[in-house]
């Protein structure tokens, strides 16, 4: 018994190719990591070293890095800026899949790029962003002051409620 086989009208192809293709699209799409408890993404940033008469200074200067060439992945990079490096820096910045800067602050001259601009996948996890071409996926030490003065702020509160009341 010889069975033939009828060809898939153009049309349905192309419907079917349309619902498939954001699909695979959202699941190759680079995520942002966000599970750290020591620090918190900041944005995709600039690099400074090509920009005009700045004497060729980094957008995180001053401080430590490290090459991850093949295995970088953010929390690498964060827990190198936290503990693995000299000391624990404010600033932590993955870039070109495979860098990691620490800093104590970020130049001035480093402007804020809309997120998709890092579009560089890790080498050490291809679902995760490591910044891009003269791109630095930069993350922010979570504050501990900022946590203890966010405790003082019910007292403030019954503080100036009080306040008003005697007030009136």
């Amino acid at each position: 018994m010889t069975r033939t086989t009828t060809p898939l009208p153009p049309f349905l192809f192309l419907l079917a190719f349309s619902f498939m293709a954001p699909l695979a699209a959202a699941a190759d799409a680079l995520q942002i990591y966000n599970g750290s408890d020591k620090y918190t993404y900041l944005g995709c940033y600039n690099e400074t070293t090509t920009l005009p008469n700045t004497a060729r200074v980094r957008a995180l200067d001053g401080g430590a890095n490290k090459v991850f060439e093949g295995t970088m992945t953010a929390t690498m990079c964060l827990s190198f800026c936290s503990t693995g490096a000299d000391k624990e820096y404010k600033y932590a910045g993955l870039e070109y899949s495979r860098e990691c800067w620490c800093a104590q602050r970020i130049s001035g001259l480093s402007a804020k790029y809309d997120d998709s601009a890092c579009d560089l996948p890790c080498d050490g996890n291809k679902g995760q962003v490591c910044g891009g071409s003269m791109k630095l996926s930069v993350y922010i030490l979570n504050s501990a002051g900022a946590a203890a003065s966010a405790s003082w702020m019910p007292v403030l509160a019954a503080v100036s409620v009080v306040a008003v009341c005697l007030l009136l």
